[in-house]
């Protein structure tokens, strides 16, 4: 039997639908194309698919609720995520190279236009070029559509191993067309001026956007139906031009993507000669260390703890998450919005447990201690609940916290790119010392405080001095490859020296992993 469900955000009718009797709630949203953050999947895990059901006022959890009858369902207030669409490098993306030549030779007089995007497993961005000049027109961005499905690529390769590909083959195509769209409408151009599409995404996303199936990548031998590096033509609702071509950047590996051969072109990796490590932390951490004209790559499950996934209070970096945190005597919080605080988004995690280990509260081990362990006022924001220690960050009912599971999820994930980190300087016979350049690319990255982030062991203190955030270099790749074709046989020949470590298989790894996950 069919039912009428009506959604709600922010108090507004967005959607009606009808659903199916016994069908999950978050089913029935997807369906419908209503977004409802579900970062486990709908696993039931992470508890952050919460909507209130009227009349009643009572809180459910999509995932685990059938529907039985007619529902109004209200989603929490949506404020838009912090994303770094840009990155320090996008205004030297320039047609004044005289080596480089334009990809699309058919200009008018205003010349051809073209898209790049970045697509992140959390964020997407497009940004809207007039190929010819190198102009940036407009850049849009959003939280990626595909994200009730899992927040990590290997819940999205989960869903397809039990559903296909091709749901989230259409809702990610669904949501480049609707951002080519707005970018379009804010330059006042035709949508029928683009000629030309790039993508710089993991080889999963883009797998999935070029209507692949990603399922052979999540077990051994992780093999992939493409690596990508060519064109292929605009699928059809694509809003272009009818004979426009999509470039996808060449991957290493299943899990060394194009993002990763796009940022290290836009960070100009190849004009570099000595030792540089280059770090993309998202939901896995790619690695690539450069020596002696070889990039050396790893990926690391870190997880989606820095994303504010699987963590008790985390969240998104929305209105309300507190994205910072100082100890000055007493907490000093910074949150996104200047609201009350609402949960922790991944930089915010990151400073708090500097604090924590800072002020002594949680040990080397990564315990959080009880309140009279600890001589100072940092006491005071230790809390019990059922027997198990918290770290309260504001009081009150809706008063934040993190709790000891949170610290061993920030701890493992830590830990999983420090011995990444260290595992490539073993395989090439250097240490921390021999790095010139440490560069952080993505935007969690940009968001970061580094300070933090060295002192929980993320990376090492020795790379401070010469670390740089670049920012979304992902994105700024995928526009100098629709700008330029020479860029284009660069990202193939950065291709084809990356020599790729898997973890998995290493002795180094397994000891280093081990051996990270103490706190100094």
């Amino acid at each position: 039997m069919n039912y009428k469900i009506v959604f709600y955000r922010d108090g507004k009718h967005i959607c009606e639908t009808e659903g199916v009797s016994g069908e999950m709630l978050l089913q029935c949203s997807n369906s419908a194309g209503v977004i409802i953050d579900a970062p486990c999947g709908g696993t039931g895990r992470c508890n952050k698919c919460l909507v209130r059901l009227c009349p009643g006022g009572e809180e459910v959890l999509a995932c685990r609720t059938p529907i039985k009858g007619d529902m109004e369902v209200h989603i929490p207030d949506e404020s838009e995520m912090e994303i770094a669409a840009s990155s320090e490098l996008s205004k030297s993306t320039t047609k004044s190279n005289a080596n480089t030549q334009p990809v699309c030779n058919d200009i008018n007089s205003n010349g051809p236009l073209g898209v790049a995007f970045d697509i992140g497993t959390t964020t997407v961005v497009a940004h809207l070029m007039e190929v010819e000049t190198g102009r940036r027109l407009a850049t849009a961005s959003g939280v990626n559509n595909q994200r009730p499905y899992g927040a990590d690529v290997i819940s999205r390769i989960k869903y397809c191993v039990e559903n296909g590909h091709d749901i989230l083959t259409q809702v990610i195509r669904k949501q480049l067309a609707s951002l080519i769209v707005q970018i379009c409408d804010e330059a006042k151009v035709n949508v029928t001026e683009i000629k030309s599409v790039t993508i710089a995404a993991n080889t999963i996303m883009e797998h999935i956007a070029a209507g692949y199936s990603p399922v052979s990548m999540g077990t051994v031998p992780f093999s992939t139906v493409s690596l990508f590096g060519g064109e292929l033509p605009a699928w059809e609702g694509l809003p272009a031009d009818e004979f426009a071509n999509i470039y996808l950047a060449p991957a290493v590996t299943a899990y060394v993507g194009g993002d990763i051969t796009a940022g290290i072109l836009a960070a100009e990796l190849e004009e570099i000669n000595e030792p540089v490590i280059f770090l993309d932390i998202g939901t896995n951490g790619e690695i690539a260390l450069k020596y002696e004209g070889t990039y050396y790559c790893c990926a690391t499950a870190a997880g989606p703890a820095f994303e504010g996934a699987e963590i008790f209070m985390g969240m998104a970096a929305t209105a309300g998450a507190i994205n910072h945190v100082k100890w000055e005597g007493t907490l000093e919080l910074t949150v996104i919005g200047d609201g009350e605080p609402r949960g922790l988004c991944g930089s915010g995690l990151i400073d708090a447990l500097a604090v924590l280990l800072e002020t002594g509260a949680v040990d080397e081990s990564g315990r959080l201690l009880d309140a009279d362990e600890i001589d100072n006022d940092i006491s005071k924001a230790i809390d019990k609940v059922e027997g198990k220690n918290l770290f309260r960050l504001s009081n009150g009912s809706g008063g934040v916290y993190m709790t000891a599971g949170d610290i061993r999820k920030l701890q493992l994930a830590k830990s999983a790119i420090a011995a990444g980190i260290t595992t490539l300087l073993m395989h090439c016979g250097i240490t921390e010392s021999d790095i010139k350049s440490f560069v952080l690319a993505g935007g969690f990255g940009s968001f970061m405080n580094k300070e933090s982030a060295a002192r929980i062991g993320l990376f090492p203190k020795n790379f401070l001095p010469v670390t740089k955030s670049l920012g979304n270099t992902a994105g700024e790749g995928a526009v100098l490859a629709l700008c330029f074709q020479t860029k284009r046989k660069q990202l193939e020949n950065i291709r084809q020296h990356c020599k790729y470590i898997e973890l998995s298989e290493s002795i180094i790894f397994n000891e280093q992993f081990v051996e990270q996950m103490m706190f100094e």
